[in-house]
């Protein structure tokens, strides 16, 4: 339709040519108009008629304003493009990378997001002080807390939305472009959007640009002291395939003195981690053409604190945690291999329940410097037992097969991971080095040996049941109030937190003391009088019968009152241990 509006205008220009007439300059917006909205030269007649008022002017001056100021806009933007093609330098991040997040946490934080007009509000989360500030007026009059009432007070964020906003930091004016761009994955998904930010400034030099990035990293790190980031493998498929491992999510650091074990063990383990981060590790490794990389196996039953070892670590020395689980059926050798390579420098790796891991033996399984056979001789199993590989197995056949399920990379690599290829992982000759991977397991019998092998594990960490120390321990933490000293076991001895069980003692968040925060189940009684409690409540208990998560459950349900957990405990472990002996008689006679 508008072209063949447009096509009446010029007619009537040749029109008028051809007739020796010329179209005057005032009747061409009239024309223009007629050509767009039709009518518009019978409204205009109107109004002339009835008004004696010349609409024509008003449309005159509007087309040339408008003609005016699109020439300046144009003009503007093309020597804007020119400038900074020339005279401006840029920083890109995508939203795959970590420092996305981080960017748009401080940009949120500056005055230049509080005074922009097109804002994106993001659900906040709240301080342990604000937490602590609005906790009363979240109680009724029942003193029953109202969670909606409390979450009601979590200011959202608000950061910059879509477009171009500026901003000043030290003196030096910056330009924060944020945009998304459409990605094509692969033939076979849909495209989707992805987020960009373009960081730019006057200059060409990008020096500016990479101060504020690591002022912004160290603003980051501040924010999350006392925080362990958890990182598992990511879910866009593009950085999927290549490696990327997404942010889960951050959580308050364990400290080391919660996790129940020994602490001649705990300081031992604490002690070969300290030395192998040491700076001057990997110069001695390469010198004498050793690979850096260490390995340690958790075992022992479950609820001994294995995997809370493993975080506790990480708060200790402040690595992220990566956690990978075999079982997942979109997991194949490739993709492993990648994930592995793209491993930062110095993190921990956890691999958590590695005897279920549904590990497939081949012939390539064994290394060819290793003793190890290739093959171990099976035992007779009963034909209705299934074994953890089978079912791991039949669970990745069944996934992987389902419609619409991931059957394959884009390699073309079948799902499943074989015993070699984790190996080749871990060590082989394209392995990441740096890192310190931790295999956990109830069932280390079941691992193949040449898993286990020297250079693979170096260290394997035993885990027990709750000892009368670590009882003692457990109940002393449950009770004590926040703030006070570490708790220490009924021998008097310190726990591996304390500066005897690091051989080079540092500052960290993991061991940072506050003051004590009221909470509404925190009783009041003295420690003195708190560690004879403790020391009665363990003699109480069976040693090396109870796990310390089922000790640690039991005290729970009476976090209010332990005079009453001393008067329940032995009711409750008979009853436990009860039940315990019929589970294990109904599985032997099974």
């Amino acid at each position: 339709m508008g072209r063949m509006d447009f096509k009446k205008v010029f007619q009537a220009m040749e029109d008028g040519h051809t007739n020796g007439t010329q179209i005057k300059l005032s009747e061409l917006p009239s024309n223009l108009l007629e050509a767009f909205i039709p009518g518009y030269s019978l409204i205009s007649r109107f109004v002339q008629e009835n008004f004696g008022f010349d609409v024509g002017i008003i449309v005159s001056i509007g087309v040339l304003t408008w003609a005016i100021f699109t020439s300046v806009q144009y003009l503007f933007y093309l020597g804007y493009g020119m400038f900074a093609n020339y005279y401006m330098s840029s920083v890109f991040i995508d939203d795959g990378d970590d420092l996305y997040d981080k960017i748009l946490s401080w940009v949120a934080k500056q005055r230049m997001s509080e005074r922009s007009r097109s804002v994106k509000a993001v659900s906040g989360s709240i301080s342990g002080e604000e937490s602590q500030r609005d906790f009363n007026s979240a109680l009724d009059e029942h003193g029953i807390f109202n969670f909606s009432i409390w979450s009601a007070k979590i200011p959202p964020r608000y950061e910059p939305y879509f477009g171009v906003h500026h901003f000043w930091h030290k003196g030096q004016l910056f330009v924060f472009d944020r945009s998304r761009r459409e990605v094509q994955h692969n033939t076979y998904m849909t495209a989707k959007d992805e987020e960009l930010v373009k960081l730019s400034c006057i200059g060409r030099s990008t020096q500016p640009i990479k101060e504020l990035l690591s002022h912004i990293k160290t603003w980051s790190l501040e924010t999350e002291v006392a925080k362990t980031t958890i990182r598992r493998p990511s879910t866009n498929e593009r950085y999927r395939q290549m490696g990327g491992w997404d942010r889960l999510r951050s959580k308050p650091s364990r400290p080391i003195e919660t996790v129940a074990l020994d602490p001649e063990q705990k300081k031992r383990i604490i002690a070969d981690i300290n030395e192998y981060l040491h700076p001057a590790s990997p110069r001695w490794y390469a010198r004498r053409g050793i690979p850096l990389r260490r390995g340690y196996l958790f075992y022992g039953p479950p609820g001994v604190g294995k995997s809370s070892l493993a975080y506790a670590l990480a708060g200790l020395f402040s690595l992220d945690v990566h956690v990978l689980s075999l079982l997942d059926p979109s997991l194949t050798e490739s993709s492993l291999n990648r994930l592995f390579s793209n491993l930062p420098h110095r993190c921990i790796v956890l691999l958590e329940d590695i005897d279920s891991a549904g590990l497939l033996r081949d012939d390539n399984s064994d290394d060819p410097t290793s003793e190890t056979p290739k093959s171990k001789p099976s035992k007779q199993k009963d034909k209705e037992e299934l074994s953890a590989e089978t079912i791991a197995n039949a669970i990745k056949s069944a996934t992987a097969g389902r419609k619409g399920g991931p059957k394959h990379d884009m390699s073309g690599d079948q799902g499943g991971i074989s015993l070699s290829g984790l190996l080749n992982a871990i060590d082989g000759v394209a392995a990441h080095e740096g890192r310190v991977l931790i295999m956990t397991t109830n069932h280390p019998e079941k691992l193949d040996d040449a898993l286990i092998r020297p250079g693979r594990v170096d260290l394997q960490v035993e885990f027990t049941l709750a000892t009368r120390d670590q009882i003692h321990d457990i109940f002393v933490r449950m009770y004590a109030p926040d703030g006070d000293e570490p708790a220490s076991n009924s021998n008097g001895k310190p726990t591996a937190s304390s500066k005897s069980a690091s051989p080079d003692p540092q500052p960290n968040s993991s061991t940072i003391r506050t003051a004590p925060v009221p909470t509404p189940w925190a009783p009041a009684v003295p420690l003195a009088e708190l560690k004879v409690m403790a020391r009665t409540f363990a003699d109480k208990l069976p040693e090396k019968r109870l796990s310390p998560a089922e000790v640690q459950n039991f005290l729970l349900s009476r976090k209010k009152d332990p005079e009453r957990a001393l008067e329940d405990v032995e009711v409750w472990c008979a009853a436990l241990l009860e039940a315990k002996e019929k589970k294990t008689k109904l599985l032997k006679v099974q």
